[in-house]
């Protein structure tokens, strides 16, 4: 295996459309990356996308290109006109209850009769509907409420009832944070329980990637995950025939503890969840 760092040459970057194209649409960049393992009919890599300037820091002709970390099962071409190429042997050398921090960008997703559902709107949705019919406020929504709807209607009958069910929720919450939910208006207190909500399914999405790759998420001295996730966002992919679909990522940061070596190599290998195509799956480790 190989790990690579590629950054597009600063002068494309400068004086041509090219950083625009990759940006707007992840397609154009798995197809870019993918000419550099001529004659692979099948993806045999994995990348993550970051930007230059936040990886490399302050230095002559470094600025907002993209640079992108590569596992590749062959090396890639360094023939190219466009990118820069650092590449290296990729051979891990890990052992049961290796303790390693982490970053995954991630595509979360469920599975439920058949159909695939992302991770946050599901956990999301489905505590706005709870509440809705708790508080018996079905029937001022619409025949397929969307998640604002939900919150619009909760927001605006929900008065002191669901206010005093929020606090009580965030009051768990927040036990370790020193942040008091008693006399924050009501908008926020629902925004804070849909971010718990969602911290809270990514984090048990995750810990059952552990239990299949071989690893298991550190805890600190509060019995706490150490786990974070940021960046949640839509991201778009048009196909060559120009039919517009896309995906959700989120960003992980945590530490992790060895659990099955074998296994977990071959996630560092072959990548954790959905969308290994476009930029997600590729997990970063390092020692602790």
């Amino acid at each position: 295996m190989f790990f690579s760092r590629i950054r597009l040459k600063p002068e494309f970057y400068k004086t041509t459309r090219l950083s625009k194209i990759l940006s707007d649409n992840a397609y154009s960049v798995h197809r870019l990356l993918w000419d550099l393992f001529p004659g692979e009919k099948l993806r045999n890599f994995l990348y993550r996308e970051e930007i230059a300037r936040e990886q490399l820091g302050i230095k002559a002709g470094i600025r907002g290109e993209p640079i992108y970390y590569v596992v590749s099962s062959t090396r890639p071409s360094l023939i190219n006109p466009i990118f820069q190429i650092d590449e290296r042997e990729y051979l891990p050398k890990l052992q049961q209850g290796d303790r390693l921090g982490f970053e995954l960008r991630a595509n979360p997703v469920i599975s439920r009769t058949g159909k695939k559902h992302d991770v946050v709107m599901d956990a999301q949705v489905t505590l706005l509907k709870s509440l809705s019919a708790e508080f018996k406020l079905q029937s001022h929504l619409p025949a397929a409420p969307k998640k604002q709807e939900f919150k619009n209607i909760l927001l605006a009958q929900g008065g002191e009832a669901l206010d005093s069910k929020l606090t009580l929720l965030l009051n768990d919450e927040f036990a370790f944070t020193g942040k008091s939910p008693q006399t924050a208006p009501l908008r926020d207190k629902l925004d804070w329980i849909l971010k718990a909500t969602a911290d809270g399914a990514l984090q048990k999405w995750l810990i059952l990637k552990g239990e299949r790759h071989g690893f298991r998420l550190s805890k600190n001295f509060n019995d706490q995950y150490k786990l974070q996730n940021s960046a949640y966002r839509w991201q778009s992919i048009k196909a060559d025939k120009g039919i517009k679909s896309g995906f959700s990522s989120v960003d992980f940061t945590g530490e992790l503890e060895v659990a099955d070596v074998m296994e977990f190599t071959k996630a560092l290998f072959e990548g954790v969840g959905r969308s290994k195509a476009f930029g997600c799956g590729l997990m970063l480790v390092r020692r602790m």
